[in-house]
C-alpha cells in the first residue's frame, strides 16, 4: 500500500518454509551446528536455507520514485511469525495521526488451516513515511486476514469476526464487533457507515454500523457460494468481485433494502428480523457475471485518463490485465450485443466450444458482451465482413472504426455495462439474455 501523502510504498512478503533472518543468524553463529562448509549463498541465485513448518517474513519500505529505486527500510518479523494483512489507517483518537498496521500469524499451516495465535503490529512513521517505528502488538485469537481503516478506527477480520479496534499507549482497544461471516473473511470494503465482508467460500455479506447502539448488523448477503478474492465497491450499493474459480461479478443491494439499513433507529429491526436460509435477512442482486479461466487477484475502480470514464481494472494470477468499461448509451449495447452474436457463430474456436457455455462456465453470463471476441471482427475474410455490416446496416469501416474506439489494447478486455450513478433507474444493467 501507500503512503497517504508520500511517494513511499509499504510491502508485506511471507516465504513458508524458510529460515528467517535471525534464525539463520543464530546458527551460522552456534560452532556445535555448523556442518562442514558454511559460506552463505547468495539468495538471489539459491534462494534462501528451508526449513519445514518455518516462515520468512518482513516489512519493507519502498521508494520507486527516486533515480534508483530503492528499499528504505527492512523490518525482519521474528517468533515464526508471518505477515498477512497491512494498512495504512488514520485514528482520531491521535488526530489523525496515520499509522502501519500490519496482522501476523504465528506458526501457521496452510492447509489444513492451523495457527496458535495471531497479532496486529503497529508502526509509526518518521521522516516523511522513509522510516518505520514500532509502537506496540496487540494478541488476537487468529491471523487477521483483512485489515481497512474505518471512521478513525481500524477495521479487522478475525475469523468469522469483524472488530472495530482503537489505538491505545500499549495495545489496540476493542471497541465493537459482531460474528457476520459463515467460514473466514478475507476482503473488506467500506464506505460511509456500510461495510462489505468476503467471505472465503460464501461471497459478500452487508453489514451496516449503528453508530448509536455500536453494533455491526448484517443484513444482506449472497445467493451463491463464491470463494471470494477480490472485491471493490464500484459505488454505496453496488459491489464487483472475483472469485478463485476465474469469474467476475457485480452486486447491487436492493434501494428498498438499502435504505431501511440507513435509517435511524433500525438496527432494532434489523437484529430481529427473520433470516432466510440460514443467512442475511435479504439476498443481493446479481447485476453481471462473466467467466475469465483467470484466476483475479485484485480489481479496482480507476480511470486510465485524468478526467476520463470510470472503469473496473482486474488483474489474474497468470498474468492477465483486463478491464470492464461501463456503455453509456443503449444503441451502444444494442450493436455490440448483435456483433457479438454474429462474431459467435461466423468464428467458432478451434475446439468447436460454444462460446456463450464458456463464457457462462460456472454461472450464465450476464449483462458482459466480450470485447476480446468483437475485437476479432478484423481477422474475419472479406466476405464475412460484408455479411456482418450488412445485418447491422453498417459499414465495415464504420464497425472496425466503433470497435477500435470501444476496446483500448489490454490483454483481456470484456465490455460491460455497469452503473456508474448509485441508484439511477435510467442507466440499468442490460443483460446479455
Amino acid at each position: 500500500m501507500k503512503h497517504p501523502e508520500q511517494p513511499y510504498f509499504y510491502t508485506i512478503e511471507s516465504e513458508n518454509n524458510t529460515l528467517p533472518q535471525e534464525l539463520r543468524e543464530k546458527l551460522l553463529a552456534d560452532p556445535s551446528a555448523v556442518n562442514g562448509n558454511a559460506r552463505v549463498l547468495p539468495p538471489e541465485d539459491f534462494g534462501h536455507p528451508r526449513a519445514r513448518g518455518r516462515w520468512a517474513s518482513c516489512i519493507s519500505v519502498v521508494d520507486p520514485a527516486d533515480e534508483n529505486p530503492s528499499v528504505l527500510q527492512r523490518i525482519e518479523l521474528d517468533g515464526n511469525e508471518a505477515a498477512v494483512s497491512a494498512a495504512v489507517v488514520p485514528f482520531t483518537s491521535q488526530d489523525g495521526e496515520n499509522f502501519l498496521i500490519v496482522g501476523t500469524g504465528k506458526d501457521m499451516v496452510l492447509n489444513p488451516r492451523q495457527f496458535t495465535e495471531g497479532y496486529i503490529h503497529v508502526y509509526r512513521f518518521h521522516d516523511d513515511g522513509r522510516d518505520l517505528e514500532f509502537i506496540h502488538k496487540t494478541k488476537v485469537e487468529e491471523p487477521p486476514m483483512a485489515l481497512i481503516p474505518f471512521q478513525g478506527r481500524l477495521l479487522t477480520g478475525l475469523g468469522k469476526t469483524i472488530r472495530i479496534y482503537d489505538l491505545g499507549l500499549k495495545q489496540l482497544l476493542r471497541k465493537s464487533q459482531a460474528d457476520v461471516a459463515p467460514h473466514l473473511i478475507v476482503s473488506l470494503q467500506t464506505q460511509g457507515s456500510r461495510i462489505i465482508v468476503g467471505d472465503v467460500q460464501q461471497g459478500l455479506t452487508y453489514v451496516v454500523y449503528k453508530h448509536e447502539s455500536n453494533k455491526l448488523i448484517p443484513f444482506a448477503d449472497d445467493t451463491i457460494n463464491r470463494w471470494t478474492t477480490c472485491t471493490t465497491m464500484v459505488d454505496y450499493d453496488t459491489v464487483a468481485g472475483g472469485d478463485k474459480f476465474g469469474n467476475i461479478f457485480i452486486m447491487r443491494c436492493p434501494e428498498r433494502v438499502s435504505l431501511e439499513a440507513d435509517e435511524p433507529g433500525s438496527e432494532i429491526h434489523l437484529e430481529h428480523a427473520r433470516n432466510y436460509l440460514h443467512g442475511a435477512p435479504n439476498r443481493l442482486n446479481p447485476m453481471v457475471h462473466y467467466y475469465t479461466q483467470d484466476l483475479p487477484t485484485s480489481i479496482c475502480k480507476t480511470n486510465l485518463v485524468v478526467g476520463g470514464q470510470d472503469v473496473l481494472l482486474w488483474s489474474g494470477i497468470q498474468g492477465t490485465v483486463g478491464v470492464l468499461i461501463p456503455f453509456v448509451s443503449r444503441e451502444d449495447v444494442d450493436f455490440f450485443q448483435n456483433l457479438e452474436n454474429h462474431m459467435r457463430s461466423e468464428d467458432p474456436p478451434l475446439a468447436g466450444r460454444d462460446h456463450l457455455m464458456y463464457r457462462g462456465y460456472y454461472v450464465p453470463v450476464k449483462g458482459v458482451i466480450d470485447g476480446d471476441l468483437c475485437e476479432r471482427f478484423s481477422l474475419l475474410a472479406n466476405d464475412k465482413k460484408q455479411m456482418i455490416a450488412s445485418e447491422l446496416d453498417r459499414s465495415v469501416r464504420e464497425i472496425e472504426r466503433k470497435i477500435s474506439v470501444r476496446t483500448p489494447e489490454y490483454q483481456a478486455v470484456p465490455i460491460t455495462a455497469t452503473n456508474r450513478k448509485r441508484r439511477t433507474s435510467e442507466q440499468n444493467l442490460p443483460s446479455s439474455e
